[in-house]
This record gives C-alpha cells, structure tokens and sequence, in this order.
C-alpha cells in the first residue's frame, strides 16, 4: 500500500519534533501494548522476499495477515527485502530491511561480495498505509563493501537520534568477513558516515545482532543485545557504544551457530518474560521459540512447549517482533484480514 496524503505526512513530520524531545526525555509515559505484530518474510521467491505481518495477542500464538501474502513489495534497487526490523518513533514506525533478492539468480556469492549497501526504508503513522520504499546507501562509503545486511535501530536518549546497525561483508587488516557497523540518523533520511561496531578476534565473522533496553531497574544490564558469532552470543552493557559483557549463548540448551541465526528478542508482556525467536536456517524449519525472566543469564533460557506454539500458516524467516496496543491490533486485523 502507498501513502495518498503527502501534504499531511510533511505536516506530520514537522509538529513531531516537540513530541520526540518528550518521548525521548521521558515525559510521556507509553500507551499499554499486549499485542505484538512479527514483520517477516519466507523464503527465496519472488513472493518470498517480500513484507509479511503476523498478528498475536500474547506472543506465543500467531496469525497471518493479508491470507499469508505480502502486504509491501519493494520495487527499488534489488526489487527484494529480506530481514526487516520494524521501530516505533514518537511520531511514525519505520521498516528497515536489507536490499536482497536472492531470487534473480545472481547467487549468494554476489549478494555478499557485490551486492546492495543500502537499506530499504518503509514508513507509516499508522501501521497500515505505508510510505513507497526508498534506499539509503549506508555503508557505500566502507572501503570494499558487499553488502548492508538485518539493519536494526534503537533510541539513543542520550544523543536524541537513532543509533542503526547492520553487517556489512568487507576486508580490514587482511580478513575479509562480515563485521557489524553503525551510523545515526534523527529523520532516517540523512545518516553519519558508517563506523564499526562489532568484530571479534581472527577470522570469526560476525552477523544478525539485535539490541534491547530492559526498563526493569532489577537488571544489571541498560543494554542487551544478541550475536551470530559461531554461536548466538548474548552480551550486556550499561551503554550503546560499551563496554560490552559477554554473558554466554544457548549451548546450555543445545543451540550454536551452526543450527540457527536471526535472532529476535521482545518482552512478552503477559509473562513477564522474555522471548528469544531464533531462525532454525540449517534445518530449514523456520523458527524456534525461546524464553527467560532474565536476560542476564543466557544459560536460563528454555525452549517454549511447542503445544503452547502456534507460528502460523507459513514458515517464517528473520524478521523483527514489536509490541502494539489492542487499537493497533485491530486496525491491523482490519486492513488485513487473515488467518485469526
């Protein structure tokens, strides 16, 4: 769907700046969200790697929107969007995905080596009538860059803007490996020139991170944030830019690297815990559902009783979980109607 009102999305923008200073201050306190909505996509077709919605009201039983079909396409640079995150701005909520269509053939080995810098962006006031996608080249200026991949972003209080991350495959000191690099935006339109982020040690590459803020004062950590490493990695931190903790993975319950990727974290509200989504791409039996009260402690983490699970009508891939309110839910339901 494509945004009609240009006129009133500029207007929009230009009275949303009082409102993001209180946001971002906290002087205005959050709405209540006991409903959730899982921006995906599915696989390697043209339909696939594409924009889906899935719909829960408690976070463990999950319904397809739009019969299972795309509700956004993308017609920019690659034509395909792939790991998209999706944020809640005081005023709007922003879709970040990567610029990838595995499906025109080219092969993984150009999509890494060769492939888009830039992001897809899609924006919207309302969860339902969403902007035309465009592209912002992110890591274009990273010497011998092949790709911007799972862009992710997250409030920095502390500065007032966005604080977005992304892999991008490329050669420093020799190695040539996926690192996670960043860059600030306050409007997603303009962005500071890429810096790393993220590398670890020797030929180790490094993919898919995700960061949270946990607003429970009990918790050691402000910041936490989870890794594709060779395993999943979970660290903490009291700051965006660190230092950063290791905590530990999900060897404990008998998941490394090897089985799975994409990890999504979201606080699931009717329990109190949180969820660790985790994409089972070595089996391809799309996603697994994880959870703990305690994010600190990595190895506390269980897998959910699949009998309490429910994914939905098609198998999901990398995407990103946001908590909504009934209102949202609902409007969503309504302009999408699905499988409930």
């Amino acid at each position: 769907m494509s945004w009609t009102h240009p006129g009133a999305w500029l207007t929009r923008l230009t009275l949303a700046a009082a409102l993001f200073t209180a946001c971002a201050a906290g002087a205005a306190e959050a709405p209540p969200r006991p409903a959730y909505l899982l921006v995906h996509f599915t696989h390697e077709t043209a339909d696939g790697e594409q924009i889906r919605f899935a719909v829960s009201e408690d976070g463990y039983r999950w319904a397809d929107l739009n019969g299972s079909q795309p509700v956004m396409r993308s017609d920019v640079g690659e034509k395909g969007v792939r790991d998209p995150s999706i944020i809640r701005l005081p005023d709007r909520f922003v879709i970040l995905a990567t610029d990838l269509r595995i499906d025109n053939g080219k092969g993984w080995d150009v999509a890494m080596h060769r492939g888009s810098t830039s992001l897809v962006v899609f924006e919207s006031t309302d969860l339902v009538h969403w902007s035309p996608p465009r592209l912002v080249d992110v890591a274009g200026a990273i010497p011998g860059a092949g790709c911007a991949w799972a862009p992710e972003a997250i409030l920095d209080v502390k500065t007032g803007d966005y604080f977005v991350y992304w892999t991008t495959i490329s050669e420093a000191d020799g190695i040539n490996k996926p690192r996670i690099f960043y860059s600030r935006t306050k409007d997603f339109r303009e962005f500071t020139p890429p810096q790393l982020y993220i590398d670890r040690p020797g030929k180790d590459g490094l993919i898919d991170t995700q960061i949270v803020k946990d607003e429970d004062s009990g918790s050691p950590y402000r910041f936490y944030r989870a890794s594709g490493d060779g395993q999943i990695t979970l660290e903490g931190s009291q700051e965006l830019l660190g230092p950063w903790t290791v905590l530990g993975d999900l060897r404990a319950i008998g998941l490394t690297g090897r089985d799975v990727e994409g990890p999504i974290l979201f606080k699931i509200q009717q329990t109190g815990e949180w969820g660790l989504w985790v994409d089972q791409y070595a089996s391809a039996r799309g996603y697994l559902a994880l959870a703990t009260r305690d994010l600190s402690r990595p190895e506390t983490f269980h897998r959910i009783d699949p009998k309490l699970i429910d994914y939905g009508a098609s198998k999901k891939r990398h995407g990103s979980i946001l908590n909504i309110s009934t209102e949202e839910l609902k409007r969503l339901r309504t302009a999408w109607p699905g499988n409930h």
